[in-house]
């Protein structure tokens, strides 16, 4: 988990190098996906992207086991959050839908979030968009852990 996180980190700062963010990350020790490795790069790249385009200095990503739940199975969860605008309440409902857009002047397709969407559903796993700490968006991806780092 950590070697996807840190790659992934490396790779969006470069990407974003105009803009000279703090793009940080931490993961919990043995911390491991239970699923694809192209399909986690696939939804944690798409998040963090976005929260680069958007971020005005800082953007974090925090790696973590999550308790258990009643049914007793522990899972992952990465919340990645950024201190740029953030999104109101029914934009952050209206990003997710396939090919929305909410600002034609950035680069993109309007597709990244709709298929880390679908990717989520098919891990039985959840996302949701909030508000960060520091004001900006916070997305918290919830995904199946696997019991020990492969």
């Amino acid at each position: 988990m950590q070697a996807v996180l840190s790659d992934l980190v490396r790779t969006l700062e470069k990407i974003h190098r105009e803009k000279n963010l703090d793009v940080s990350a931490t993961c919990d020790a043995g911390l491991a996906f239970r699923g694809e490795r192209q399909d986690l790069e696939e939804m944690v790249g798409n998040l963090l992207d976005n929260a680069c385009k958007w971020a005005r200095r800082r953007v974090t990503v925090a790696a973590r086991r999550s308790a258990a739940t009643p049914d007793g199975r522990a899972r992952l969860e990465i919340d990645i959050e950024d201190d740029g605008p953030g999104l109101s309440p029914p934009d952050r409902e209206a990003v997710l839908e396939r090919g929305r857009r909410l600002d034609e002047t950035t680069p993109g397709s309007g597709l990244g979030l709709s298929i880390v969407k679908d990717l989520v559903r098919l891990y039985d796993g959840e996302l949701a968009l909030g508000v960060a700490k520091g004001g900006g968006l916070a997305a918290r991806l919830v995904l199946p852990v696997a019991q020990r780092e492969v």
